[in-house]
């Protein structure tokens, strides 16, 4: 993962743009498909040395990082910022890989998601690349889920029996170390037999 960071230092003219200037940045993660992660920064120190805005941009890689410097939306927005005076500095490098089983710069979200009279619990994590994932315990029982985005799902320790929405004739087992993946728009029915600890990926 490559995190790209650039900082910025308004002339007096692109102070007054400086509104325009971040709608354009915060946009770019919306038409650049492959932007893991972007976050625009607005500085509050009130030093001579410090720059007024700072962006941050994640991706998979330095092919990636190539690709976004000559992306069409992008440039468009480069030049914006150029033609009002602006000074910037960019540093970039490469995040160190996580180890398996670990998250790296995630953030946990502190309240639980409880289902089913608290018989299914779960926190939300989001990576750093942005990816949304549910770490959970499931108690034994049967339940029925439903989804949005397509979820990749990992059952960590226990064993469930899982069915999905339009195949009811393929009940299949997944033990410990095994995952399984629902379609979007879709529900699925689950039978835990044992407790199982689980993580779901959710997938755009």
């Amino acid at each position: 993962m490559i995190k790209h960071i650039v900082f910025l230092k308004l002339s007096d003219e692109g102070l007054k743009h400086k509104d325009d200037m971040i709608v354009k940045l915060n946009s770019l993660k919306d038409n650049i498909n492959f932007i893991r992660a972007l976050e625009v920064g607005v500085n509050f120190a009130q030093e001579d040395r410090a720059y007024d805005l700072a962006l941050t941009v994640m991706v998979d890689d330095k092919e990636a990082l190539d690709a976004y410097a000559t992306h069409p939306y992008h440039i468009p927005v480069i030049e914006f910022i150029k033609s009002l005076g602006t000074i910037s500095k960019v540093v970039d490098y490469e995040l160190p890989k996580t180890v398996e089983g670990e998250f790296n710069n995630a953030n946990v979200t502190k309240k639980a998601n409880i289902y089913f009279d608290g018989q299914v619990t779960s926190r939300t994590v989001i990576d750093s690349d942005g990816t949304r994932k549910t770490l959970g315990i499931m108690m034994p029982g049967s339940y029925t889920f439903s989804t949005e985005l397509a979820e990749h799902m990992e059952i960590l320790a226990g064993e469930v029996e899982v069915e999905l929405k339009g195949e009811e004739t393929n009940c299949e087992t997944i033990k410990a170390g095994e995952f399984f993946e629902v379609p979007a728009n879709s529900s699925f029915d689950i039978k835990v037999k044992e407790i199982a600890d689980y993580c779901c990926t959710y997938i755009n």
